[in-house]
């Protein structure tokens, strides 16, 4: 009995050994583009496996068949997920190709059970890239991506991007889901997510007090809109423009100053078009625009045929809900010249509290 112990004992010092000349020497290749090997490979996957069951098996399903929830789960899955797990007649994506493992090509099968999917998206899964979606999002709204994961495997490219029209876009509970932690005063210095540079008066000066051209929002038959007049003339005044509609509260005109697939990004999220973006941040990004002050501080930008960009960093001072704004906002605008005027195409806004120094 005592060779048997000393034996057992005397392995495990020397795996405890390997391991530790493994660890000092980094002679194992921790690299993404070099796969594990078989048996480490294996070990790591029968442990992911069993550790998904064993937490998962409590876990009791709802029904998933709901149209709705399958709906709702769509807008969310086009905004957190495809980038990894795909979409139906898309390609790969330069994302899911540097990752490893490699996610799984969801558009193919549901690879895990309900409860599982849930357990996953809810809580992520260690060195793999899988977020713990469960900090920002709550139970219904989980469920609703899991009734989508199901779902897609039986969708086709038209069917999954009809989904995610009718969807209510990138919509979720907990947290703050939309990103915009507009101004919070003292306590927004570790939430770049809320100022816009809403009024971008030219560059290098302060135009606080100026006012925007004036234009005409015009409204065609089949329900598009443009603006006329000087407000599109120029890339820069066509985001003075932008800046002047959300701070007045004119969401037609913001809308008219979109291009339909205007993708902006904003704290970590992402909305892909116009309809998203009207349907989901645009209401409180009006109502945060119209209780601050702007002042701008820098403005850069060039033109390049029928691309433009515009960059400007500003002061935004006032009040959200009762508590004081004080942060220097920073945003980029592209734009693309069409037959009715610039339209925007893409925007990134950030911003960091006023008192807190820039790195």
């Amino acid at each position: 009995m005592n060779r048997v112990l000393l034996t057992v004992i005397s392995v495990l010092v020397a795996l405890v050994a390997v391991a530790a000349v493994v660890v000092a020497t980094g002679v194992y290749n921790v690299a993404a583009d070099e796969p594990h090997t078989p048996l480490v490979f294996r070990t790591l996957e029968s442990a992911r496996e069993r550790s998904i069951t064993v937490r998962a098996d409590e876990i009791e399903a709802p029904p998933l068949e709901d149209p709705a929830m399958v709906r709702r789960g769509a807008g969310n899955y086009d905004a957190m997920c495809v980038g990894c797990h795909l979409a139906p007649g898309r390609g790969d994506s330069e994302l899911r190709a540097g990752l490893y493992p490699i996610p799984p090509d969801l558009t193919k099968h549901a690879h895990l059970k309900p409860a599982e999917t849930f357990w996953v998206i809810k809580h992520g899964i260690k060195s793999t890239g899988m977020p713990a979606w469960g900090k920002s999002m709550k139970d219904p709204y989980i469920w609703d991506l899991v009734a989508f994961v199901h779902a897609l495997p039986s969708l086709s490219a038209e069917q999954y991007a009809a989904e995610v029209e009718a969807s209510e876009g990138h919509s979720h509970g907990g947290g703050d889901s939309s990103g915009h932690s507009h101004g919070e005063g003292a306590e927004h210095d570790e939430q770049p997510t809320s100022g816009h540079t809403h009024d971008d008066r030219g560059a290098g000066h302060d135009h606080s007090d100026a006012k925007p051209e004036s234009g005409t929002t015009h409204t065609h038959a089949d329900g598009t809109q443009h603006v006329h007049g000087a407000e599109t003339g120029t890339p820069v005044a066509t985001v003075k423009a932008l800046h002047a509609a959300l701070s007045s509260g004119d969401a037609k005109k913001v809308e008219a100053l979109l291009d339909a697939n205007v993708l902006i990004l904003e704290g970590g999220n992402v909305e892909r078009s116009r309809k998203e973006y009207a349907a989901h941040h645009m209401p409180s990004d009006l109502k945060f625009m119209q209780g601050v002050t702007y002042k701008l501080e820098r403005q850069s930008g060039d033109t390049v045929g029928n691309l433009a960009w515009v960059v400007s960093e500003a002061r935004l001072t006032g009040a959200r809900e009762g508590k004081p704004v004080d942060v220097v906002s920073t945003e980029t605008l592209v734009l693309k010249k069409s037959a009715s005027g610039w339209k925007v195409v893409h925007i990134h806004w950030s911003s960091r509290s006023a008192k807190k120094q820039p790195v």
